[in-house]
């Protein structure tokens, strides 16, 4: 099989010939060439190196890794060549080249295992990628991977080709200066409501996005391509321990375009702790209900979807326990119930900022630019007014950029606004501090009947029962997700290539659920020396009890809807199968430690890096938006909201985007 490689590199440059041979070694382990009488379509004598998965992981690693970390791993190569380091942690005083497959396994086991994170962290860096890349690369040709086959995954359904959006982004040829009323940067759940509400109020409106444009002809479906290029760092971003892995959308629309598309209020005790403890003014009366109402109806909130599989065994495992479910609103009309929203809706039925605020403000004249880069805000005696950075052009060329305007907007999400910020030399203490991730695991039950976690509404149904376990509304909440090859495999535990491929190929009857837990606790975006947002996050003590709650209450809802198997997110398999005993599996999973990179966690959902506050002691922006710092330099996204919200927060940072821009509009004239 010739391998798709379109968007990454062909040459490495920090990597050897022999750090290549021995991860090609490390990922035939993870991913072996098996004799077995359970052969389904070539899968289990397939191995990694047939699809050339240790170079693409290389070339992948090197397109957007930072140099240090690509030398934590190098490091990684070169430690499990060395016969003391084998000695000392396996007692075989051989190379990982000179073992054999059961030797092998029991070195990576130890580093899998270990007890100091950089183990762990180096053997997740190759196992979560080798895994995904072997399910998820395709043929150029045939446009599948050959283990689909196997595994009962049916691949995206044909594109309609039918074209809805009709932005045009203006296009920057040459070293260019433009002038406007309002520059925007970010074209997400923040940035969009802004340029769509000023716009309609008479200004002229520039909209920067550093992704590239996609519309509805351009959503294939294939979960490798689709990934690479609408997600941060071709959806390979993590925090610097490689702990979580975030997900979030860098295209025209950001989040909004492949996002899941629920729309949750937000809940009147987050509202309320934002004016009590944050003092942030103008949120618990019938204006902010006004802005929700506003934008709900412009993005068409409705309860009306089918509800697929995975959503009704979340739904019979828990009214069976005596839990209430929920409807999730979503931002869907006319629905196909294809299950492939997080790639995009190639029928135009989501209707994220690219649909409606954006297009919005391109029917009025607003200029929409893309693989635009904002290096830093101009500031003239303590006033904003511009943005300087860069575009590249269709050909690659990169041309110089400025745009002078009246006022600023930073809506690049809460990665990427405060690295603006701090490259714009902004000091305040709580830019990129204060960081929530709601972190988010994962269980899963093997079922009898066919599931097809890529079937249908992603998600329909919430199981709110946990959302205050504290008494002071931080619990957590369990919904589903979709499951898709890469992001599965990735996702599952790991003992040996055997047990990973045999899970694997029950895939089409596995159900997930989600655990995502409102967190106190919070991270920090740092620059790196490019310039570039790192993101350090460690799960706080205070929600790690919460988080291990919502595990056992959602494996309590698989087995209470029937599951065969049930499976945690830990690193190495502790699951259970139909016949042994329940509750001392429950207790052996409840005393687990959640230890950092020994269980899967991810985060879609990233707020609070540049915080309102009633005063710079609480906060980054005052309660209108508008830094402390510098005039007319507003913050209008996810990076605004005082804490995190307990439920996807889509609908809750437009409806304070929709706040900041009338806040705008009453300070400046056009």
């Amino acid at each position: 099989m010739e391998t798709q490689q379109a968007s990454i590199t062909t040459s490495l440059q920090y990597f050897t010939e022999h750090d290549l041979a021995v991860l090609t070694l490390i990922c035939d382990t993870l991913i072996p060439s098996l004799d077995t009488d359970t052969e389904r379509y070539g899968l289990y004598k397939r191995k990694a190196s047939d699809l050339n998965i240790p170079q693409l992981l290389a070339q992948a690693i090197e397109s957007v890794a930072e140099p240090s970390a690509i030398q934590e791993l190098r490091a990684f190569l070169s430690a499990i060549e060395s016969p003391f380091i084998n000695m000392l942690l396996v007692r075989k005083a051989l190379k990982f080249s000179e073992m054999n497959a059961a030797q092998r396994i029991e070195l990576l086991h130890s580093w899998e295992t270990s007890r100091f994170n950089l183990r762990r962290k180096a053997f997740q860096a190759v196992k979560r990628l080798a895994l995904m890349l072997f399910y998820s690369v395709t043929d150029p040709q045939t446009k599948r991977n050959p283990n689909w086959e196997a595994i009962g995954y049916s691949g995206p359904p044909p594109n309609p080709q039918k074209q809805k959006t009709t932005i045009r982004p203006l296009s920057i040829t040459e070293d260019t200066v433009l002038y406007t009323d309002a520059v925007i940067v970010g074209s997400g759940a923040g940035g969009g409501v802004v340029a769509g509400e000023l716009s309609a109020a008479g200004w002229d409106v520039i909209v920067l996005e550093k992704g590239d444009f996609y519309s509805e002809k351009d959503f294939n479906g294939d979960e490798l391509t689709s990934t690479e290029r609408m997600f941060e760092n071709k959806g390979l971003l993590t925090t610097t321990d490689l702990g979580i892995l975030i997900l979030a959308g860098s295209t025209l629309g950001g989040g909004t375009t492949i996002n899941w598309s629920a729309s949750f209020r937000t809940p009147d005790y987050v509202l309320q702790e934002w004016e009590a403890v944050y003092k942030v003014s103008g949120y618990t009366d019938n204006t902010y209900q006004e802005a929700l109402d506003a934008v709900s109806e412009r993005i068409q909130v409705n309860t009306e979807c089918v509800v697929n599989a995975q959503n009704s065994v979340l739904e019979t495992g828990a009214k069976r326990l005596g839990y209430t479910v929920g409807t999730i609103p979503r931002n869907a009309v006319n629905c196909q119930d294809c299950g492939f929203c997080n790639f995009g809706c190639p029928y135009g039925a989501k209707q994220g900022t690219m649909r409606t605020y954006l297009q919005d403000t391109y029917d009025r004249g607003g200029r929409i630019i893309v693989r635009a880069y904002a290096e830093r805000v101009l500031v003239e005696r303590g006033r904003a007014v511009g943005i300087e950075g860069y575009v590249i052009d269709e050909q690659g060329q990169r041309h110089r950029l400025t745009v002078r305007s009246k006022v600023v907007v930073a809506a690049c999400g809460a990665l990427h606004t405060p690295a603006l910020l701090m490259r714009s030399g902004l000091g305040n203490e709580h830019i990129g501090r204060n960081l929530h991730l709601h972190p988010t695991s994962v269980t899963f039950g093997i079922y009898e009947e066919p599931i097809r976690g890529w079937q249908g509404p992603i998600m329909s149904r919430i199981v709110h029962q946990f959302k205050n376990l504290d008494g002071k509304g931080y619990g957590v909440a369990l919904e589903t997700a979709p499951i898709h090859p890469g992001i599965g495999a990735l996702s599952l535990s790991w003992q040996d290539g055997q047990q990973h491929k045999d899970i694997m190929s029950k895939i089409d009857h596995l159900s997930n659920i989600i655990i995502i837990t409102r967190d106190t606790g919070s991270g920090q975006i740092k620059l790196s020396k490019r310039g570039y947002p790192l993101i350090t996050y460690q799960l706080d003590d205070y929600d790690a009890p919460h988080l291990m709650r919502g595990i056992l209450e959602s494996i309590q809802i698989h087995y209470a809807a029937g599951a065969k198997i049930i499976g945690t997110p830990f690193a190495f398999p502790l699951n259970w199968s139909e016949g042994e005993h329940f509750d001392t599996y429950l207790q052996e999973v409840g005393r687990h430690r959640l230890r950092t990179n020994d269980l899967v966690l991810f985060s879609a959902h990233q707020m609070s890096s540049c915080r309102m506050g009633g005063s710079p002691a609480r906060g980054a922006i005052d309660p209108c938006g508008q830094t402390y710092e510098v005039q007319g330099l507003y913050v209008a996204d996810a990076s605004a909201l005082p804490t995190s919200t307990g439920v996807n927060p889509m609908l809750t940072i437009m409806a304070v985007a929709y706040m900041i821009a009338g806040h705008i509009r009453t300070a400046y004239t056009p």
